[in-house]
């Protein structure tokens, strides 16, 4: 049961992703044509494009850190045997989801302070704690998921 929810949750994050992407690219496409070809811009796709942008980015790593897609130096831990190479991931992981940790909760404090001061975004006048929201969110997912892959170290560890 709890495989079939997370995959459905893969599923969610990925569309979610691809289609977020191509919704950019297909705005940021329409601005060009628009400028060029009828000499008019619309004021609000800079800052669509980055707030999409930060979206992507925090869902992307978050998504990056579940395929261990991330760019490390491994050199260490390459060169290391069985028990040393499972409690130095452990170690890299744990600090990894501290500092993830500590990002979600000052950010999030961010998004509370935007929350209640009601500041809304220039050209669209949408809230800016929404903006701001997928830093904590995704922060929160690489935490969860830094701290799973440290767990399944763990487990292959004692084995």
């Amino acid at each position: 049961m709890l495989a079939r929810i997370s995959r459905f949750f893969d599923h969610i994050e990925k569309q979610v992703l691809v289609w977020t992407i191509l919704a950019l690219a297909l705005i940021g496409f329409i601005q060009v044509v628009c400028r060029y070809l009828f000499n008019y811009s619309f004021t609000w796709y800079e800052e669509l494009g980055r707030y999409l942008g930060v979206f992507i980015a925090f869902l992307g790593a978050a998504t990056g850190v579940k395929y261990g897609m991330h760019f490390s130096m491994d050199a260490l831990s390459k060169n290391l045997k069985k028990p040393w190479k499972n409690i130095l991931s452990i170690f890299s992981n744990c600090t990894c989801a501290l500092f993830f940790a500590v990002v979600a909760y000052y950010s999030w404090k961010v998004v509370g302070k935007n929350y209640t001061y009601e500041t809304t975004s220039a050209a669209m006048n949408m809230p800016m704690y929404l903006a701001y929201l997928p830093i904590p969110v995704f922060s929160l997912v690489m935490t969860a998921r830094h701290l799973k892959v440290a767990t399944d170290d763990a487990r292959d560890l004692r084995k």
